[in-house]
């Protein structure tokens, strides 16, 4: 396929949704997390489940931002490949045109990716720079984190046919 015929048929694509499984984040996680990135370390609103209980209004400990997004990797996997078919070998990690952390994220609740394909331009030597949406949703639909993701397809990432 041509990359001017591929490229009409990732632009068909934009504006559908696909979303991962569900989720979740144990208390153990966020806790080795804290000690393996040194984000959270010592904060009692990641750590101390019985203290952020009582004093944080959020029900118990809330999950770090980073390590939400550190789990962006295998749940965006997973909604785009209900989307495209695509070797994520050839899938390069652009960066985040924008990301925010909209809501706090319960230690222990289920979430999931929703991801939306937003836009997909050409780039040199057929590859593509593909900008995805995504949220990470919980169960009743609140949204925890928004971002605009781009990833660079190179000619072998995509197999439409």
């Amino acid at each position: 396929m041509t990359s001017d015929a591929l490229l009409q048929r990732l632009k068909l694509k934009i504006g559908q949704e696909g979303h991962s499984g569900w989720h979740r984040i144990t208390q153990e996680m966020v806790d080795r997390y804290s000690e393996l990135s040194g984000d959270g370390e010592g904060e009692w609103i990641h750590l101390d489940p019985e203290r952020a209980a009582r004093e944080a209004g959020y029900g118990g400990t809330i999950v770090q931002g980073f390590f939400q997004v550190s789990h962006l990797i295998r749940l965006t996997g997973e909604a785009m490949r209900t989307l495209l078919p695509f070797d994520s070998n050839h899938a390069l990690n652009y960066g985040f045109d924008r990301l925010r952390f909209v809501r706090p994220m319960p230690v222990g609740a289920s979430f999931r990716a929703r991801v939306r394909i937003a836009d997909v331009t050409p780039k040199a030597g057929d590859s593509f720079l593909l900008k995805e949406e995504v949220w990470l949703e919980l169960e009743d639909g609140t949204v925890t984190l928004a971002a605009e993701w781009l990833f660079v397809l190179g000619p072998r990432a995509l197999a439409l046919d």
